[in-house]
């Protein structure tokens, strides 16, 4: 696989790629501090601070690859407030937000049926690429236009270890080339996946590569991380 030859671009620091007049970014999970904290940390609120890496991408367009939310539970009053006042100023800050829904985001339809400029939708095609969450699978109108899948999901990351014998995790943008099962998808032109990172730095991930939603039913024939020092 030629990372070079993917049609997506890629800046030193930022969690996010850029295709075309898009920046694509992964899981943001708002709401997280609450249930760290009932764990026994301490955490405090990180939205305004994500919001900021989200207007830093100075682009005015957008895709948001789901998983806005953490919480599975219905929108509390107190989360929605959140939710409208995060999604206001992304709405004055773009003329256009795709969300592709993920796994987490019940009920956000009431939220961002406010703003003319966000739609909530199962995938999103854009010339070669199909754009998804990564939970679920494909329509059949994205496996027979697009032959470049773009998901989240998986929270990839690898494990550097340093001259000390040390290890740590480093956040990263994982890209396979797969084949989807014929029998279940005999007109798939999908050939290629990449895999953004999660778009909050403070939830976990999954090291490596571990195969979840759609690529659980997927060939996967190479795989490989970005060589970008990119975080």
């Amino acid at each position: 696989m030629d990372i070079d030859k993917l049609p997506f671009r890629f800046k030193k620091g930022y969690r996010a790629t850029f295709f075309e007049d898009y920046a694509v970014i992964g899981d943001v999970h708002l709401g997280f501090e609450e249930e760290m904290n009932s764990r026994g940390y301490n955490v405090w609120e990180k939205t305004d601070e994500i919001l900021r890496s989200i207007l830093s991408l100075k682009v005015k367009k957008l895709i948001m690859l789901g998983d806005l939310r953490a919480n599975y539970i219905a929108i509390r009053p107190k989360e929605g407030g959140h939710l409208i006042k995060f999604f206001s100023k992304l709405s004055d800050s773009f003329d256009e937000i795709i969300i592709t829904k993920g796994n987490h985001d019940g009920g956000l339809e009431k939220i961002v049926s406010r703003f003319n400029n966000i739609q909530l939708i199962s995938e999103f095609i854009h010339k070669n690429v199909g754009f998804m969450h990564g939970h679920a699978l494909p329509s059949m109108k994205l496996i027979k236009e697009a032959d470049i899948l773009c998901i989240s999901h998986l929270h990839p990351f690898v494990l550097i270890r340093d001259s000390n014998g040390v290890y740590y995790r480093k956040d990263c943008f994982f890209f396979l080339r797969i084949s989807l099962p014929k029998k279940t998808y005999p007109a798939s032109k999908v050939s290629d996946c990449i895999i953004v990172p999660k778009f909050n730095p403070y939830i976990g991930g999954s090291e490596e590569f571990e195969p979840k939603g759609i690529l659980k039913y997927a060939k996967i024939e190479s795989k490989m991380t970005t060589d970008l020092e990119i975080f």
